[in-house]
């Protein structure tokens, strides 16, 4: 499986390479914030609409093909330098430009500083978007004058920081990574000061602009151009030694729910039609609204961030919810096509209900070896490549008779397993079985089917083989599920720390 690409309407010939040549100042069209890029091959430059929220994917002076934005080449001649930016050595400037091949107005807006020896041009949209504002939801709030009430209430203890989170405030975005660069960003006095007032400049004179107030050294990779002694940031890589100056940070949301397994059937359940790609990934549309919820936010920030130290999070249920995993006759079904079109404007309200009643994974409480697998895939869930992850754990069930691999060497405790359901960005679902082991040589499993919707009865038979087979996933056993069109991929454990077996699952599934 190649990674999933994600295209804009192509104004150029097929397979031609195109240059990002500039990026226009953000504007409002229909109740939302859009730009102007403009792209130039075989001497004709061409204007596109994007959203806002696109930008991420955007690096000036790069090469794009077909339209497809998540992927791009540097030009000839870049080479990726650590440079370190030093609070008062840095100057504000701006001057009319010329976009090659238009007649637009534009101005650019950069920052000028020495570093090693070098005269150094940090443009003002990059500072935006890799610093200060790395994710969708820190980018449209830079429009929004005293906006972050509405979103979460701060309340600050010794060494101890809680963020009340609204229901306005999506789901997503308390992923641990969000966490950390919204903690950063409010922590930080200077930082936090230069991200508001933003806002009242761009409301005054609908340009984004600011003083280079900071009053900390940032240390940042970034792919540089050189011409005579000066180099052109043409993007920033990473951000590095980044201090949150707090080591408990606490989380609540209304959607943050213990839940209580329950025996009753399932009140609905969401199916997705899926129209065929043909390879060719999401396409982007500007008309898309992206407050409808039948769209998502295509995560595509490859941007790294690192921190001096890393604060503990703990997440605060809000309530209880009921975690239904069956169906009956009384459930209602419905359905959805997923038309392979996407937005990146800003998006709000509650996620769309799937009928997956799985826990969160911070919800879920394992022991050993399989709380191993719960921590491995927490790290996994933080890649850009994947969208969610729902897990639930359990014993083995009722009804598979007294064979001794239904419980534990002490004869006693009954054997559990954990099953992950990992959706990716690109609309792929894959599911991996973790089972106790006791020193058992087990593989995970690795399970995906673009036609299966019962998983239960999949799951079913392999547990039941597993037991009937004393803890062995037989060639036979594994047979049978593969004739009912599901392909399976068994990943064995390694020795070595959660964070390099994440990565080595990551590979099978991408």
């Amino acid at each position: 499986m190649s990674k999933q690409q994600v295209k804009i309407t192509w104004p150029f010939v097929k397979g031609e390479k195109a240059e990002l040549i500039w990026i226009g100042e953000p504007f409002r069209q229909d109740h939302k914030m859009m730009i102007h890029a403009y792209f130039r091959a075989s001497g004709q430059t061409e204007k596109i609409l994007m959203d806002w929220g696109t930008l991420p994917c955007l690096a000036i002076q790069h090469f794009y093909t077909d339209g497809f934005i998540t992927t791009s080449h540097p030009p000839q001649g870049v080479r990726e330098v650590d440079i370190t930016i030093y609070p008062n050595g840095v100057k504000y400037y701006e001057k009319p430009w010329k976009i090659r091949g238009m007649d637009d107005p534009a101005t650019s807006r950069s920052f000028v500083f020495s570093f090693d020896g070098k005269n150094v041009i940090l443009p003002v949209i990059e500072v935006l978007r890799s610093i200060l504002a790395p994710n969708g939801f820190l980018l449209y709030r830079l429009f929004e004058s005293n906006s972050f009430p509405q979103f979460f209430t701060e309340t600050y203890e010794p060494n101890k920081i809680h963020l009340s989170f609204s229901s306005q405030y999506e789901l997503k975005y308390i992923k641990t990574t969000f966490i950390y660069q919204l903690a950063w960003l409010l922590t930080n006095r200077d930082l936090r000061k230069i991200y508001e007032n933003i806002a009242f400049t761009w409301l005054q004179e609908k340009s984004l602009k600011f003083e280079w107030s900071f009053t900390q050294s940032i240390t940042i990779t970034a792919r540089v151009k050189e011409n005579n002694n000066t180099w052109t940031v043409l993007q920033i890589v990473n951000v590095k030694n980044k201090h949150i100056p707090y080591e408990h940070i606490t989380i609540s949301h209304p959607e943050i729910q213990d839940q209580v397994k329950s025996n009753e059937a399932k009140k609905y359940t969401y199916l997705s039609l899926n129209k065929k790609d043909d390879g060719e990934g999401f396409t982007l549309d500007e008309q898309v609204d992206g407050s409808t919820e039948s769209f998502e936010l295509v995560q595509m920030n490859q941007l790294k961030h690192e921190f001096t130290s890393v604060p503990k999070i703990k997440r605060i249920s809000s309530s209880s919810s009921k975690q239904r995993t069956k169906e009956d006759e009384n459930t209602k079904k419905y359905y959805g096509i997923n038309d392979l079109i996407r937005s990146t404007a800003d998006s709000g309200g509650q996620q769309l209900a799937r009928g997956l009643e799985h826990q969160m994974l911070h919800e879920i409480q394992a022991q050993g070896e399989l709380q191993d697998f719960i921590n491995m895939l927490k790290i996994l869930e933080q890649h850009p490549q994947v969208q969610v992850i729902r897990a639930f754990t359990d014993v083995f069930p009722e009804g598979l008779g007294e064979r001794k691999f239904t419980k534990l060497s002490d004869n006693v405790t009954k054997r559990r397993y954990v099953i992950a359901e990992v959706y990716m960005v690109n609309r792929q679902r894959f599911n991996i079985i973790e089972v106790e082991r006791e020193n058992r040589s087990l593989s995970m499993l690795i399970l995906s089917s673009p036609t299966i919707h019962n998983w239960n009865y999949i799951y079913n038979c392999l547990f039941v083989n597993l037991v009937n087979d004393n803890g062995t996933w037989t060639s036979k056993t594994l047979k049978i599920i593969e004739n009912q069109g599901v392909s399976v991929v068994k990943a064995k454990h390694s020795s070595k720390g959660i964070r390099h077996r994440s990565e080595i699952l990551l590979n099978k599934l991408i």
